[in-house]
């Protein structure tokens, strides 16, 4: 049975009396702001004005990284020698971001490289030894890989044997062994002594970046081209950050939100087509990122044009840029129709075998799947069924697949565990990529089942559950309080949307359902009986007033989705509603709306 249509277990964080108090009180804050704080990690107000207030003041020294001065002393050797370097990146938005940052960082230094996004249907991800041949061939002395390398063992292995010393940036899993390469730098290799080790790819090759510019400034501090650069090159790692789904908190939270900040006025002419092309001319959110920037920036990878992406954010000007971004949305449109149908037959594929009722993990597998469109699929798949989605494209008596997983389930490491079905395989707990012979399919379905059974209890997916931070009475939610819950975002891995919890809640005039298809469900609601607990003098923030409360009355609330529950409810019902609070300024002026999530009687 699809997930859209099982009751979500509501799962209400509980928190200490006494660290709500201090960190409301501290920072003369809502308490309800307070309470999602502490549901993502803060245990103080020192530490939730860190959260709220993100500063580049909060980054670890780029040379925490074990190798990275050999990779730096390495990378200035060969520009001051003009010795040949290739980028090797990757055709998603990760790979594509992090090589534009380093073409564009070497543009600033003076140097040329040469880039190398491999083919999506003909190679897969990383490293394959053509290009190594490739590069050897064409007199390449060093190779930098972004997003990729962690892994390709035997790949740096035939680079140092054809004479091309290496420099891996990467963040995917780490295998048993690391190749052989001069430096290898990824936050999840074991020996590392970073603080924080949730980068992306894009993230590790800004702290090279970083890295580099400090050695050229030597030791001094960094001259205004170059602070101007490394600024900029923060919006590349927003939206990768964002488009990869590391968590965003830590370092990830600081670079995003100054990554996010900067896109409207980016020094970079491929972030402002992109922008421009979708309409959008203000401060981008996670949202805006995620559902309507990344997936353009992923629609040339997917449809056989791997490198537009990388040719947009390195784009040298404007009108060069605009072409491409155009280029892009055609494609992307192109993109939505192929996912749709394919979403569509994977659904039928699931629903139409009874065995796969029993299965803990989804393993599909079809000739007309489209390779550059699975790793959406599964994602939707996985969503709509629960589980975690393994969806492969067959291409003759092979096929090339990508995973998506769902909370508890490492993908990575279920698919370590059965390496011997795949000829490849990479990626991290929530996401992978593989590719695997046709002979092979049944008995990868088989083996990771067997292994899942292991590791996910029948009620992680029986019943999705729905996180949510506090109970909280309406009548404590005015625009102030929540302008000062905005301050958390940008919302994502890690650090999700708030979601609160109201009870006794009257539905006061007929539900309605507007929008196209299932449509959205309206209702205008009250708090039966709510009180309020008297509001703080001042606020964090100083340009904001303090929260403070306005007469309890009627909200708008709008179930996104939720069109098809209107006969469950009528005027005069009273439901419990799990909502996320938003500011609205439909009518001119701003006011309390919430977004609901989830109702029931």
């Amino acid at each position: 049975m699809p997930a859209a249509h099982l009751e979500s277990a509501w799962c209400v964080a509980s928190q200490r009396s006494s660290h709500v108090r201090e960190i409301a009180s501290g920072l003369k804050i809502p308490e309800y702001v307070a309470r999602a704080l502490i549901n993502r990690g803060v245990r103080d107000a020192e530490s939730a004005v860190q959260f709220l207030k993100p500063s580049s003041h909060q980054l670890e020294d780029p040379f925490a990284f074990r190798h990275m001065e050999r990779a730096v002393e390495r990378i200035l050797h060969a520009v001051k020698r003009g010795e040949k370097i290739l980028i090797q990146g990757d055709y998603d938005v990760d790979g594509s971001a992090s090589a534009a940052l380093l073409v564009n960082l070497f543009r600033l230094l003076g140097a040329e490289v040469e880039v190398s996004i491999p083919s999506r249907a003909e190679e897969g991800y990383g490293l394959n030894e053509r290009i190594i041949r490739d590069a050897a061939k064409s007199g390449v002395k060093l190779l930098i890989t972004c997003d990729n390398g962690t892994t390709a063992n035997a790949e740096i292995a035939l680079a140092n044997e054809l004479g091309i010393d290496s420099i891996i940036t990467d963040h995917h899993t780490v295998g048993e062994t690391l190749p052989e390469a001069l430096a290898v730098m990824n936050p999840h290799i074991s020996d590392e002594t970073l603080r924080f080790r949730d980068l992306c790819g894009a993230g590790v090759a800004f702290k090279l970046a970083w890295a580099l510019l400090q050695k050229t400034s030597n030791g001094r501090s960094l001259d205004e081209p170059y602070k101007d650069f490394l600024a900029g090159a923060q919006s590349l790692v927003a939206l990768a950050s964002i488009a990869d789904v590391v968590p965003l908190v830590g370092e990830n939270r600081v670079l995003t939100t100054q990554g996010l900040k900067l896109m409207p006025d980016s020094p970079n002419p491929g972030i402002r087509a992109l922008m421009e092309s979708i309409g959008l001319d203000r401060v981008p959110t996670a949202t805006d990122v995620g559902f309507k920037l990344a997936p353009r920036l992923n629609a040339g990878g997917r449809l056989g044009r791997e490198t537009l992406a990388l040719d947009l954010l390195t784009a040298r000007s404007y009108g060069e840029a605009m072409d491409i971004a155009r280029q892009m949305d055609v494609l992307n449109r192109e993109r939505q129709s192929v996912d749709r149908a394919l979403t569509k037959l994977a659904e039928e594929m699931v629903n139409a075998d009874v065995t796969y009722q029993s299965d803990r993990v989804l393993v599909l597998g079809h000739d007309e799947f489209h390779p550059g469109v699975v790793g959406i699929v599964a994602a939707r798949i996985s969503r709509r069924f629960n589980k975690p989605a393994v969806l492969v494209a067959m291409q003759g008596a092979t096929g090339r697949g990508s995973g998506r997983s769902i909370p508890g389930f490492h993908l990575y490491n279920a698919l370590n565990e059965c390496a011997g079905l795949m000829e490849r395989f990479g990626g991290h707990a929530q996401a992978a990529g593989l590719e695997i012979t046709r002979e092979n399919m049944l008995s990868l379905r088989r083996a990771v089942n067997e292994i899942a059974d292991k590791h996910i209890m029948q009620a992680d997916y029986a019943t999705p559950t729905l996180d949510i931070d506090a109970t909280v009475p309406l009548a404590a939610l005015d625009v102030a309080g929540v302008r000062v819950l905005e301050a958390l975002e940008p919302f994502g891995q890690g650090n999700p949307e708030p979601v609160f919890m109201a009870d006794e809640v009257e539905i006061v005039a007929a539900p309605r359902v507007v929008g196209r298809g299932t449509g959205h469900l309206s209702l205008m609601v009250r708090q039966v009986g709510s009180t309020l607990t008297p509001p703080p003098a001042r606020s964090l923030f100083d340009d904001e007033p303090a929260p403070r409360a306005e007469a309890s009355g009627t909200l708008k609330a709008i179930g996104f989705g939720l069109g098809e529950r209107i006969s469950e409810f009528k005027r005069g019902d009273r439901v419990r509603i799990a909502f996320t609070p938003k500011i609205s300024t439909f009518r001119g002026h701003p006011e309390v709306e919430l977004e609901l999530k989830d109702l029931r009687p």
